[in-house]
């Protein structure tokens, strides 16, 4: 049997920013089993780590080897719940306390009821050559999953059906999905692709940001404001949905993978070698920050309750308390 192809360029700047060995093209690995379960890991929440998610009072990570864990005190312990797979996961997203979803390599859509304590398989298996990047769902219902060569799936009914789009006239690898508070959708990815959709998904209307690199990061700020990043310290931000964009481009030229806007304003930004950007006039400027003792390269961000940052990345979960 020839081998199968799992990751593209844009998995691959995921697993470069890591230090993984991988190429700017593709990896080439032997199908996995059929059916498989995660593995008992007595440090699953110090390894790789590649998403996080609020629910409820509760925080979900998920990463290599079909890993996720659970944290009820603000990511100071964690807990492992057994996945029905051993694909890397890369995303996970939880629209209330109970619900949520979690996606990664080989095609693979989790699904849970129960606060992340037990998960289902979504997909039917069979589609081994996909790579999901993110996942959202905007409630119990509505979500949607985004990938590498255009891949776009969404579903309507809690991902018992899932159907595919083409938001874009190119396969372009699509690495994040966020949702603004005014109902906007912002789709990034490679060669500087930001679509953005006023309607909830049902149409989508390319930007044009004046940059043509990989965009890891969109983060809305309010009804209009959305700050985007990427390669080499880029970040741009957009007064208008998009419409007219203004560089804040950083001297720190390190790949940003992630972004969120906290509670009291501040917007705080995540990628290699645990460099961060941090905002606190609506990412009209960034002010570099890297924490003392803290070197490892970030995938994700949340903020906790208690007033922390909690990053997962390359160290697994760790707690930051911003500056």
């Amino acid at each position: 049997m020839p081998p199968r192809l799992t990751a593209t360029a844009g998995s691959a700047a995921r697993r470069l920013f890591i230090g993984l060995a991988c190429s700017a093209a593709c990896l080439l690995t032997a199908p996995a089993p059929a059916a498989e379960t995660s593995e008992l890991a007595p440090l699953a929440a110090k390894a790789l780590l590649l998403g996080v998610a609020r629910a409820g009072d509760r925080f979900i990570a998920v990463g290599d080897h079909g890993n996720i864990v659970v944290s009820a005190d603000n990511g100071q312990t964690w807990t492992q719940s057994l996945a029905p797979t051993r694909a890397l996961l890369t995303a996970v997203s939880f629209p209330d306390a109970q619900h949520g979803w979690a996606v990664g390599h080989e095609g693979v859509i989790l699904a849970t009821a129960d606060a992340g304590k037990t998960w289902t398989r979504q997909d039917d298996g069979k589609d081994l050559d996909s790579i999901f990047l993110d996942v959202l769902f905007l409630d119990a219902q509505r979500g949607f999953t985004v990938g590498a060569y255009g891949k776009f799936m969404a579903t309507q009914d809690g991902g018992k059906t899932w159907t595919a789009g083409h938001p874009g006239a190119e396969e372009a690898h699509y690495n994040t999905i966020s949702a603004g508070p005014n109902g906007w959708l912002y789709l990034a990815g490679e060669s500087g692709t930001l679509l953005t959709s006023p309607d909830s998904g049902v149409s989508w209307t390319r930007a044009e940001v004046p940059y043509d690199g990989s965009l890891f990061a969109a983060i809305p700020l309010d009804q209009r404001t959305v700050v985007v990043a990427g390669l080499r310290g880029h970040i741009l931000t957009s007064p208008d949905n998009g419409a007219s964009w203004e560089p804040r481009d950083s001297d720190v030229k390190v790949l940003i993978m992630a972004g969120l806007r906290l509670a009291n304003g501040t917007v705080v930004l995540g990628g290699q070698g645990g460099n961060f950007f941090i905002s606190r006039n609506s990412g009209h400027t960034f002010t570099p920050w890297k924490p003392a003792e803290f070197g490892s390269s970030v995938a994700a961000l949340a903020e906790t309750s208690d007033g922390w940052l909690l990053s997962v990345g390359e160290a697994g979960a760790v707690r930051l308390r911003l500056p």
